[in-house]
């Protein structure tokens, strides 16, 4: 299918539909919870797990058909934290000689494999709306909302 990827209906519901296009009244609608996180998950991407849970429920976006996303999301966020850690213990660059004996500086691989998961993190970020062009595109639905100081004074 060419072109833009269709907008969930949830998302045009609380983004507006700007374009008056229709909204699929068949689309599956599942329920809103809060999963545990799959025993098979590295340390890092269980404690990003935690924190992400409470915060995409809280958003009040977490399906029960999201939970193999969110593994993704937080397994790669493990993987850039063990690049992390072995780009800040051992440097960025490692030394070698080339055929005529010259020094050469080249990169680690950890600083191609932090990129691709860099990379591959922004999107899934985008996908649950936690980039700040992401939630700039979603209007929450009047729930708490902050006191406008003005109020008190002309209302």
């Amino acid at each position: 299918m060419a072109g833009r990827r269709p907008t969930p209906t949830h998302l045009k519901l609380v983004k507006g539909n700007p374009g008056k296009r229709g909204i699929n009244k068949q689309e599956p609608q599942p329920r809103r919870t809060l999963p545990s996180p799959p025993d098979h998950l590295s340390d890092g991407a269980r404690l990003t797990w935690g924190r992400l849970t409470v915060l995409l429920d809280r958003m009040g976006v977490l399906t029960e058909a999201d939970a193999y996303a969110l593994e993704r999301l937080c397994e790669i966020y493990g993987e850039i934290l063990e690049c992390q850690e072995v780009i800040a213990e051992v440097g960025r660059t490692y030394e070698t000689r080339n055929e005529a004996g010259s020094v050469m500086y080249r990169a680690r691989p950890e600083v191609a494999m932090l990129a691709d998961a860099d990379r591959r993190f922004k999107s899934y970020l985008v996908e649950f709306g936690l980039t700040p062009a992401a939630r700039s595109k979603v209007k929450v639905a009047d729930g708490e909302q902050e006191a406008d100081p003005l109020q008190s004074y002309f209302g």
